[in-house]
């Protein structure tokens, strides 16, 4: 379905994953799981607050439990043939904790076990997934092959979403009947799971790790090799300055793309207007991420993820105009979050390759993981306590994103693009 042109096997297998993993954050994360744990929830007596606050904190848990394991991922998949060992480990525990999202009768508790297993054999893969950029392709092609990624990985993830998403559909428009719901969603979740499988099955079959070390794999070297890097923070300064950066700028990134549903519901938008600022994004975002990725070429990666911020900072202000009677808005939040959500993490993944050593490739994209994945817990634990124990509304509580969007954007400034580390000028750096 998805040919490709121009791209190298490896290149084009790797792609297919960002296709394959797309589906399941925008059918299972973003949009059902939500109204899925809040309509079982609420049906067996919980509070619709303390399900939101809930929800939220899981988000946080996953977070910190994926943070906690990545590093020292990263540093066992630099062995010759561990890569794509643990990324079959970490793709089965993803796709059996979804199956059980499937089953129709599972209550609110066992579903929050279940996702919390998916989601966290998820966001593993892609620790994974993001390493083998350095593998499969050149640095003068990195920022084009990661655009075309995520821009693939938003228009694949239309497809199966819009046919999973048929059956619920139905029932939202009253010509199926509510009892339906559970099973239009469970639906859903199996053509997502489905699709995931297929289009990981190039990259499991056509990638291959570059052999970078003869060193034995063993958990004991993994530390050493992680404890190795945190002590030469000053040798690879440009690299933990653009981390931190990228901690403080993605965490709203990240929010905006995993909370957006329960935020929508929190401002009693209705799901079907959500349902379709989610297609806004998802439509934007394919041409957007591949235009993102020609502009770098042109004016270079630190002014696009400015750009990408400040946009970002744009679309918070607007989601603060958003009222009961001006709900419209939330289409131009869809428009302005989808022309930089793929651009911003595209090329954040590409600078970051580009920038790294190639020997040490593995065990800073574990860390990079873990700044990626403890930037997914401070905003919903931030959004869960306002919502908990102030009267803050949820659209003066999404104010609160712009701090950490400023800190990240004044933190970029002081990467200097000129240290770009790699084999041969890392001792220099």
């Amino acid at each position: 379905m998805f040919k490709l042109k121009g791209l190298t096997v490896q290149e084009r297998s790797w792609v297919l994953y960002d296709i394959a993993n797309s589906a399941f954050i925008l059918t299972v994360i973003t949009v059902l799981f939500p109204i899925l744990s809040k309509t079982v929830a609420e049906s067996e007596g919980y509070d619709s607050q303390y399900v939101s606050s809930v929800f939220l904190y899981t988000t946080s848990a996953i977070a910190a439990i994926v943070a906690l394991i990545s590093p020292f991922l990263g540093s066992l998949i630099k062995y010759d043939g561990n890569k794509k060992k643990y990324f079959k480990i970490c793709l089965g525990l993803g796709i059996v904790g979804a199956i059980f999202l499937v089953i129709p009768d599972l209550n609110w508790i066992s579903l929050m076990i279940a996702f919390v297993i998916s989601s966290i054999g998820y966001n593993l893969t892609n620790v994974i997934y993001d390493s083998y950029l350095n593998d499969i392709t050149t640095d003068e092609r990195a920022d084009k092959i990661s655009s075309v990624g995520y821009g693939m990985g938003y228009v694949g993830s239309m497809i199966p979403s819009f046919v999973g998403l048929i059956p619920y559909a139905l029932v939202t428009f009253g010509i199926l009947d509510v009892s339906y719901t559970r099973i239009s969603i469970s639906f859903a979740f199996i053509v997502s799971i489905g699709w995931w499988f297929f289009y990981s099955v190039p990259l499991l079959k056509n990638v291959e790790q570059k052999k970078i070390t003869d060193e034995e794999p063993s958990l004991k070297n993994a530390i050493k090799g992680v404890l190795e890097l945190a002590k030469n923070f000053k040798k690879y300064k440009p690299v933990f300055i653009f981390m931190i950066a990228y901690l403080l700028y993605i965490d709203v990134v990240n929010s905006v793309i995993r909370l957006a549903t329960i935020i929508g519901g929190d401002l009693n938008i209705g799901n079907t207007t959500l349902l379709i600022m989610i297609a806004i994004v998802q439509l934007v975002a394919f041409p957007s991420a591949i235009i993102f990725g020609n502009f770098t070429k042109k004016i270079g990666a630190k002014k696009m993820l400015s750009l990408a911020i400040i946009v970002y900072a744009i679309s918070i202000m607007v989601v603060w105009q958003i009222t009961a009677d001006r709900t419209w808005l939330i289409y131009i939040v869809a428009v302005l979050v989808g022309s930089v959500q793929g651009g911003i993490q595209a090329i954040s993944r590409s600078y970051f390759a580009k920038m790294v050593p190639k020997e040490k490739s593995n065990e800073f994209f574990g860390i990079f993981s873990v700044f990626g994945r403890v930037a997914g817990i401070f905003s919903p634990f931030l959004l869960a306590t306002l919502y908990a124990f102030t009267d803050l509304t949820v659209n003066q509580s999404v104010l609160f994103l712009t701090v950490p969007l400023f800190l990240g954007w004044l933190l970029l400034m002081f990467v200097n693009e000129n240290k770009i580390i790699n084999e041969e000028n890392a001792s220099s750096c």
